[in-house]
């Protein structure tokens, strides 16, 4: 199925959760806040959240520095 990430079209398997998603993506969770469809996901749902066919996932990563 095909989702956008981050403006950019990606095909991934039918059932990919967003933990999944992260996993493939090699991202820790905890440096990032997940958005799916312009609502915030809280890091408890990852794996119950099952994405579908014209998702919109927008990964925001922490960069620390000074």
């Amino acid at each position: 199925m095909r989702i956008l990430v981050n403006g950019e079209t990606r095909d991934v398997p039918e059932g990919t959760t967003l933990q999944g998603l992260l996993q493939s993506l090699g991202l820790r969770r905890e440096a990032l806040v997940a958005e799916v469809n312009r609502k915030i996901v809280e890091k408890t749902q990852d794996s119950a959240l099952g994405l579908q066919e014209g998702d919109q996932v927008e990964l925001i990563q922490f960069v620390g520095g000074g």
